[in-house]
């Protein structure tokens, strides 16, 4: 049985199509075309991509992809470097690795509501607290204690009369001067 690399030149050409028309139609470079039709799958960083390109040629030249990805996976087991996936973390998963996992898997629909409805209920929780503490402070008085000291100033600009200014004597009032005058 002819190898996948061979079906799929067998089958390009049997079409008419070049390297860098399937190259083109699978968004790669027509040197990669040609390492899967030789067979040389160590170009490849992982075997998923060398399944993913196959089942697109496959596609693109019309042909059933099922017995080619079989055979493929035999062809890639023989192969050291592509024999199995790589690992996606190579050293040990820390703390937010493990956070970022949990969270990809919570059912945000059901907790993000619940999560919402539980910080209103923390605010409003707070807000009586809040109040609560300031009604007890008016009612025990205590608040008078805490109130600044009343000093008054008077404003800039504003005329300052002295009560100490004034003459003992009564102001008698003139005649000359109407405005001094009583009514």
């Amino acid at each position: 049985m002819p190898s996948v690399g061979d079906q799929l030149r067998a089958a390009r050409e049997e079409q008419g199509k070049t390297l860098e028309d399937i190259g083109e139609v699978l968004k790669i470079r027509a040197d990669h075309v040609l390492a899967l039709e030789e067979g040389d799958f160590d170009k490849f960083d992982a075997p998923v991509f060398v399944r993913g390109f196959v089942r697109s040629y496959c596609r693109i030249l019309h042909l059933d992809s099922a017995p080619v990805v079989v055979q493929l996976n035999q062809e890639l087991g023989g192969t050291e470097a592509l024999a199995n996936d790589p690992a996606l973390s190579p050293g040990k998963k820390g703390f937010v690795d493990r956070l970022t996992l949990f969270l990809t898997r919570v059912n945000w629909s059901i907790w993000l509501p619940l999560l919402v409805l539980i910080a209103i209920a923390a605010i409003v929780w707070a807000v009586v607290e809040a109040k609560e503490a300031k009604r007890e402070q008016l009612e025990s008085g205590n608040w008078i204690e805490n109130l600044p000291a009343t000093e008054y100033k008077p404003p800039r600009m504003m005329l300052e009369l002295k009560i100490d200014d004034l003459p003992d004597a009564p102001v008698k009032p003139d005649a000359t001067n109407p405005s001094s005058a009583a009514p």
